[in-house]
């Protein structure tokens, strides 16, 4: 995700990987409205104070109601994106979901099927309906 906020903010997607968003600007214009246009705030966003840096050093650059409305709608699902994420879901390390819960080993210790055989207290709960003397019937 690039969230760009200053003309010396550098692409981390795309053909101008590694470049800054000022050096963009003079080499290819065209190119942070094709952004705007056909990118979607999950990926790149330009927050206000980069456009008001734009305006001041490339004065020829045009910001358009329609680029500036797009814009908006970037910044609108950026924002919705990072809500999700940061109050619905949680994700480990390596940004998967992360649902595992530690087996317990409390409610059946001391049957044999716990100390012995290693099930825990969900298991025995599923596998033999809660009895843990029901071991012996597994094939």
């Amino acid at each position: 995700m690039t969230y760009i906020e200053h003309l010396d903010d550098k692409f981390n997607f795309g053909k101008f990987t590694g470049c800054t968003f000022a050096e963009v600007v003079e080499y290819n214009p065209e190119y942070i409205s094709w952004v705007v246009e056909n990118v979607s705030g999950d990926i790149c966003v330009f927050g206000d104070s980069v456009i008001e840096e734009l305006q001041l050093l490339f004065p020829q650059f045009e910001i358009s109601t329609d680029f500036e409305a797009m814009r908006n709608q970037r910044i609108v699902e950026y924002e919705d994106l990072e809500e999700g994420y940061n109050e619905n879901e949680d994700f480990d390390e390596h940004g998967f979901y992360d649902d595992y819960e530690q087996p317990t080993y409390g409610r059946y210790t001391g049957s044999y099927a716990q100390d012995e055989m290693g099930y825990s207290d969900d298991d025995i709960d599923t596998i033999f309906d809660g009895d843990p003397s029901a071991y012996w019937n597994i094939d």
